[in-house]
């Protein structure tokens, strides 16, 4: 009777074993997981050239590493200059976030604050190296970060000219002070500044209505930009002579961001906006150098003569910048600031580089 009942539990077991085997569990329904849709991000942007222009080309193809890399969650729109709003309007619409960033040049914004002038390079003398040095190496990056948070925005350096703007455009050669001595000259910015301050007579106007002016008359001498930005407006068919020279040795330009849509990018955007801006720039510095041999050889085939200002002329002008540098320092600290850590790094900086590669 014992042996029955130890068999039946048994019997039991193995029968459930077997129905266990033969008959698959019933399939639970999982639930699909729910993935949320990307965040896009969609920008205006606004340029200060037109579209046929370098800096314009070089800005769309940034626009698109950016669109690449983000997988389309970040979209920028660009527009040329007057797009959206007026020229000199620029840096108000992006503080105001009327546009959300635009690709621009500090100099332009002096009036809202002298120490945008020093950012660039040219104030200075800074080559395009020397710049970007200071802004990464020694603290210089830091602090116009710093100024322009002042106005609600964040800036990134970028396209930097490597040869930068020339000297002027004459009718005759220009080498000399004395050259220079009794004309009227076409500039803007801190360089109508400095030849006020060497007593010439200097004023501003648009740069495309300065080549009919020269050819009139209406000045004798004019600067602008780069050879390749001075011929395509023509500069080259008002004036045979121009003149190479320390007036501008570095066209250093921004980014400028509102901080607010700043803010809103995720690390991964915003680590994607900068990594994009350096590969911009290390294009962009060798591509317009090469765009520059290519318009110098049609200079020469316009019959253009090409003249370097003598070293007395070139120290005279670096006199003149200090001068009116150490009247701004005088009145703002934090242009003082600015100034002196420039002046630090290129006597630190240029008596390393002229024992280390004299040949430069």
């Amino acid at each position: 009777m014992k042996k029955k009942l130890v068999l039946i539990p048994l019997a039991l077991l193995l029968a459930t074993s077997i129905v266990a085997i033969g008959c698959p569990p019933e399939e639970v329904e999982q639930p699909v997981p729910v993935v949320p849709e990307p965040v896009v991000f969609e920008w205006t942007m606004q340029a200060d050239v037109g579209p046929g222009e370098p800096i314009f080309i070089y800005t769309k193809e940034w626009i698109q590493d950016i669109y690449v890399a983000s997988g389309g969650r970040l979209q920028i729109t660009l527009h040329p200059a007057g797009a959206i709003v007026g020229f000199m309007d620029v840096f108000g619409a992006v503080a105001e976030g009327t546009i959300d960033l635009a690709n621009t040049w500090g100099p332009y914004w002096v009036g809202y604050d002298p120490v945008f002038g020093m950012f660039c390079g040219s104030a200075m003398g800074m080559t395009p190296e020397e710049t970007w040095l200071w802004l990464y190496e020694w603290g210089g990056l830091e602090l116009k970060q710093q100024k322009f948070a002042q106005y609600n925005m964040h800036v990134l350096p970028c396209t930097t000219f490597k040869p930068a703007e020339l000297f002027l455009w004459a009718h005759r050669p220009i080498r000399t002070f004395e050259d220079l001595e009794g004309l009227t000259v076409r500039a803007a910015g801190l360089s109508m500044e400095m030849f006020a301050e060497l007593g010439i007579s200097a004023f501003w106007m648009p740069g495309g209505e300065t080549p009919p002016a020269l050819l009139k008359g209406v000045v004798d001498a004019a600067e602008f930009t780069t050879l390749p930005g001075d011929m395509r407006i023509g500069f080259h068919e008002a004036a045979s002579y121009v003149m190479i020279g320390p007036r501008a040795t570095v066209i250093a330009r921004n980014i400028i961001i509102n901080a607010d849509r700043w803010n809103e990018l995720p690390p991964d955007l915003k680590q994607i906006v900068e990594s994009t801006t350096y590969k911009s720039h290390f294009l962009s510095l060798y591509g317009l150098r090469m765009l520059e041999k290519e318009y110098l050889a049609k200079a020469k085939e316009f019959g253009i003569t090409f003249v370097h200002v003598e070293d007395c002329l070139a120290n005279l002008m670096r006199e003149a910048y200090d001068r009116l540098l150490a009247a701004d320092a005088a009145e703002c600290p934090f242009f003082a600031q600015v100034w002196e850590s420039q002046k630090a790094f290129l006597d630190e900086y240029r008596r390393f580089a002229e024992l280390m590669w004299p040949w430069e």
